[in-house]
Parts: structure tokens; sequence; C-alpha cells
């Protein structure tokens, strides 16, 4: 599919930021090295990894296009993004997350989007939902185009394969230092305040699903905490501007959300730590049943916690 022209001279630069993904970099190295399309460059940031990823990467970079940077202390994913952007000489940005894999034609199929769409500076893809082995893969239907939804802020469709054009990029105040998670969420509320985004539906890579994952599982609701954060700061840019942006109601709503679920989570730890459900059994003693939670119910409210 690969054009004559290499599609007048598009380049690519892949960031990844890799952080004890040993048992699946080697496999999302690859998938960079087959693609149909050669004009790329890899830049790998290892952030202080204590697994063998060094290892696992080094027998790489006898491809000159490979580049591994390997960061003195741990900064975390939106740090190691930053260095990688940092360091990258090619027209297009690609993100790959060292625990997935691109399909062998996205980045020709995204060399040709952004030869017939110059006007945008940000293009994605729709992506494949697999197992933690990269097997019962279905495509995501949940990404997909604005149609009338004017920003991200109103519904979250942007997901994998992301690219971006690095003079939009140099335009915002890139990958936030300080956004452990939620990075991908942030840079694409920059994005959209200075270039127009384009969908294509086509599955052009392979998202993992493990309990491992910055943003997913026992991280989840840690995520969403860096995602409103990346959101009060957006409705701050966007004050007294034409930008579309959510109101103060709506972050109030998610603020006392978070503060619920926090509250939650304590009371779940003082009903363990402290022995609430004793404390209760000898308060029963003592007060007329009238006043007091039956212990069963207390029970199954304990359980639901």
């Amino acid at each position: 599919m690969i054009n004559n022209t290499l599609n007048e001279q598009i380049s690519f630069s892949i960031l990844m930021a890799n952080y004890n993904n040993a048992n699946y970099i080697e496999e999302a190295i690859r998938s960079v090295i087959l693609q149909t399309y050669p004009l790329w460059e890899l830049i790998i940031v290892d952030d202080c990894s204590s697994d063998n990823s060094i290892d696992i990467i080094k027998p790489f970079l006898k491809d000159k296009r490979i580049k591994l940077i390997c960061n003195e202390r741990n900064i975390g994913y939106g740090g190691s993004l930053r260095r990688a952007a940092d360091n990258a000489s090619n027209m297009i940005f690609g993100i790959l997350d060292s625990d997935d894999k691109l399909h062998e034609t996205a980045l020709d199929v995204m060399a040709g989007a952004y030869k017939r769409n110059s006007q945008f500076g940000f293009i994605y893809s729709t992506c494949w939902g697999c197992d933690s082995e990269l097997k019962n893969c279905v495509i995501n239907k949940d990404i997909g185009t604005f149609r009338n939804i004017k920003s991200v802020f109103f519904r979250e469709k942007i997901s994998h394969f992301k690219t971006f054009k690095k003079e939009a990029y140099q335009k915002t105040s890139g990958f936030n230092v300080n956004q452990k998670k939620a990075v991908d969420k942030d840079i694409i509320l920059k994005l959209e305040e200075v270039t127009n985004i384009k969908f294509i539906n086509k599955p052009l890579y392979y998202h993992r699903y493990h309990e491992n994952q910055i943003s997913q599982g026992k991280y989840e609701f840690e995520a969403f905490v860096y995602y409103y954060r990346a959101k009060c700061k957006a409705y701050q840019r966007r004050l007294n501007t034409n930008f579309p942006n959510c109101t103060l109601k709506e972050l109030y709503f998610q603020y006392f959300y978070i503060i619920f679920h926090k509250l939650i989570l304590v009371l779940k730890k003082c009903l363990k730590f402290f022995r609430i459900p004793v404390f209760f059994i000898k308060i029963h003693k003592l007060t007329p049943k009238i006043l007091i939670i039956r212990l069963e119910e207390l029970k199954s409210l304990i359980k639901f916690l």
C-alpha cells in the first residue's frame, strides 16, 4: 500500500514510555519494525524499570532508527513521554504504549491520511481491545468521530492510535510531567485547542488489557482524579475564549464525586482496622433496637462497601 513518493516524505516519531513491561515490550518494538511504511523513528524512554526491560531493548538498538533514553529517576508516564517528544525529530508524533502493538499498516494508513487532509494536525483511529495475550481481539466501538460534539470534554471518544503533528504539539505546553495518569486525555484537550482533529474508522492498534495498566483496574479511580485535574486546567485555559468549555457546575459535581469516593475508601479502612462491627454489637446490648441498624443490615452494608 506504500505510495511511490512515500506520501511526500511524511515521517513519524513513535513515542514509547516504558516501566517494567519486559513481558510485552519486545512485541511492541517488533510491531514498529514490521511497519510497511519505512520512514519512522522509535524513541523509547525507560522510566527506571526494575525488571529486565533494558536487556530486551538493547539488541534492537542496532537499528539506528531506534533510540533508548534511560531516566535517572522515575518521573512517571507524562514526564517520560515529554522527554521522548523533546528528542523526536520527525514531523508526526505517534504514541505506542510498551505493552501494546501496532498493526503493520498503521503508519502507512496514517501517512496517507495526513497527505489527503493537510488541514488536520491530529488524526486518530479505532483499535482492537485484546486480552493480556493479545488474543480475543474485538474492535472498540466506543471510539469514533465527534460528529456534533464540539469537544472531548463532552464525549470521550478519542483513543488509539493517536498521532499528531510536531508543529501542533509545539503550540501547546506539551506533556505534563506531573500528569502521572490520564496523560493522553490531558494532551488531547491541549491539542484540540490548537488544531483540527480527524478520525479514521479503521483499527490500527492492538490495545492490551491487563491488571498492571496505569489507568485500569485498581488504578482506574486514580486515573479519574488525574483526568479531573486535566479538565480543571483546560477549563482555566479556555476561560474568555471561543473554545468549547465545561461549566463550574460540572467540575463541582465531579469534585464531590471524588470526595465521596475517597470517604468510602476511608470508611472501608476504618471498618477493617477498628473492628467497628464489634463496637456495634456492644452498643446493640445497651440501646433500644429501634434506634440502631439491625446487625443483619449492618453486615450487608459492610459487605457492600
